[in-house]
């Protein structure tokens, strides 16, 4: 009878022990820090906390598997460093080649279309307007901030005008010292906008600014865990739980929140979607 009795206890050992640990957390939140000016995925608002798609998405994915979060943002640049020395558990963003050394990787969050934007004072608009491929755009001049992990990785060898901020590339465009500066097709309208309501000496040439109407590329932005976070063991865990979310109609409930920021503007607004071909988008 005991013989019996510790051999189910075994047995029960051995079954705990082969199941997916996801209750586990250590003592601490998981440590997520990100970009505080990506407006509408992730962004500081006007009462100094943390708003956005991505803030939501992982907000409630993290309470329903009852994992404790902590999020702060700070400028990009600082945020890459931040979980690059191992101050902070993970960040969301596009999965670079240069991130897979050191970082673990969940299911796509959310896919991009990178677009271009340019001026209509450009006199190669209507070539701009049609590029519907990376390779498109080693004819033209691009403005590029420093921080961009995606560009170093993918635009290599192109002219590019390496700047400090995503303003100071979008001067470049509106003043006609750059061609293009590339933006997604969900937070490069609402940037422009924020931009032209700044005012300043570029207003008016920033309210003639356009979206290109081609995909060129897409990005998936991603949950990335240090692959040395006590938290990287959640990753399967996260991916479900998306999933659900996705199922039970709660991420589109989230992304129709959001869905004025993401609007391309009217006239009014200056940042309209130029129709230039008849020809299907091309989705590289």
């Amino acid at each position: 009878m005991r013989r019996r009795v510790c051999l189910h206890v075994v047995l029960g050992v051995m079954i705990l022990w082969a199941l997916p640990i996801w209750g586990a957390s250590p003592d601490r939140p998981f440590q997520w820090v990100d970009d505080e000016n990506f407006k509408p995925l992730i962004y500081r608002n006007r009462a100094g906390k943390p708003e956005g798609i991505f803030y939501d998405i992982l907000t409630e994915a993290f309470r329903r598997m009852h994992v404790p979060l902590q999020n702060r943002l700070y400028p990009w640049s600082r945020t890459q460093k931040m979980v690059e020395e191992g101050k902070a558990d993970g960040m969301v963003t596009v999965y670079t080649e240069s991130r897979r050394k050191f970082l673990k990787a969940t299911d796509p969050i959310l896919t991009v279309q990178e677009r271009v934007f340019v001026s209509r004072n450009n006199p190669k608009l209507k070539e701009i307007l049609n590029i519907r491929t990376v390779d498109g755009l080693k004819r033209f001049v691009l403005a590029e901030t420093m921080d961009s992990g995606w560009s170093k990785e993918h635009l290599k060898g192109m002219r590019i005008i390496w700047v400090p901020t995503a303003e100071s590339a979008l001067n470049m465009v509106a003043s006609g010292r750059a061609d293009i500066y590339l933006m997604s097709h969900i937070t490069g309208p609402d940037f422009v906008r924020d931009q032209i309501r700044k005012g300043g000496p570029l207003q008016d040439e920033l309210q003639k600014i356009v979206m290109g109407t081609y995909p060129f590329a897409k990005m998936e932005y991603r949950l990335l865990i240090r692959k040395d976070s006590p938290y990287a063991t959640i990753i399967d865990q996260f991916n479900e739980t998306l999933r659900r979310m996705h199922s039970d109609g709660t991420f589109e409930k989230i992304m129709k929140r959001y869905r004025s920021d993401m609007a391309l503007g009217s006239d009014e607004t200056s940042v309209p979607e130029k129709e230039v071909s008849d020809e299907p988008a091309s989705n590289q």
